[in-house]
């Protein structure tokens, strides 16, 4: 058995929607979380990569639940790297309930970023510090390239704010989701959640960028994209559920 890394945590209202269930950016964010404890673990956190000039950067992932949890609930979730892939880091996760029954997995595919030219580069002291992992398989299957969806489309403007940037200067993963549901609007909300979803993210997006949105949904499947002109910047695609209602 490969290198795998467990952490308890007790779901509470900030990470949770107005009726109680597990946010999508909320969940990205305790996959970041409990990746870069990880990977501290073995040498390649934040402040290791820094000193390198390096740092991590997401480029697809793909979620997946059988049933999103509450807020008030106990998860376990579990993390643990893949073979890599040319240079593309693999990582999966693994959600489960205090009983470890499981919720839901997730697989996430990353790269490393040279800090100043804002290049993806293949570094051979990362390479040679990640656990090998052979035997360990994608919790949630590969993430694939998001489709767009036919149907009407739903435009805005977003202008990433100081709330948005992580360390690494642009937009944070997460955001994007938060975005997302945004869009989706308060009327599907109120009775869906989200149950799934894959994220492609293109370029970077950075302070006072300009970014058109389009959204288009076909049944509950829905498809959330941004553009500067006519370069897309990323792309999210995924499925509605009916919410829990208590009894």
């Amino acid at each position: 058995m490969g290198s795998i890394y467990s952490e308890t945590m007790e779901l509470r209202s900030p990470g949770c929607d107005m009726h109680g269930a597990w946010k999508p950016g909320a969940i990205l964010e305790t996959m970041q979380e409990t990746a870069g404890v990880h990977s501290t673990l073995f040498g390649l956190g934040r402040d290791e990569m820094g000193r390198l000039g390096l740092g991590w950067v997401i480029s697809r992932l793909k979620v997946e639940f059988d049933r999103v949890p509450q807020v008030g609930e106990r998860v376990i979730v579990e993390t643990y790297p893949t073979p890599n892939r040319h240079l593309f880091f693999p990582r999966s996760h693994i959600f489960r309930d205090a009983q470890g029954g499981r919720l839901g997995a997730a697989h996430t595919l990353w790269l490393v970023m040279d800090l100043e030219t804002r290049r993806m580069v293949k570094s051979e002291e990362v390479l040679a510090k990640i656990p090998e992992n052979a035997d360990m398989k994608p919790a949630a299957g590969m993430p694939g390239t998001v489709r767009p969806l036919d149907g009407e489309v739903k435009s805005s403007v977003i202008v990433p704010q100081f709330t948005d940037l992580d360390s690494n200067g642009h937009v944070n993963n997460t955001k994007y989701l938060d975005w997302c549901l945004n869009a989706l609007g308060m009327e599907i909300m109120r009775e869906k959640c989200v149950t799934g979803f894959e994220a492609n993210y293109d370029a970077e997006l950075r302070l006072g960028d300009e970014l058109r949105t389009e959204l288009t949904m076909q049944g509950d499947s829905f498809a959330f994209c941004g553009l500067s002109g006519d370069k897309r910047r990323f792309s999210i695609g995924g499925r509605l559920g009916n919410r829990q209602r208590e009894k």
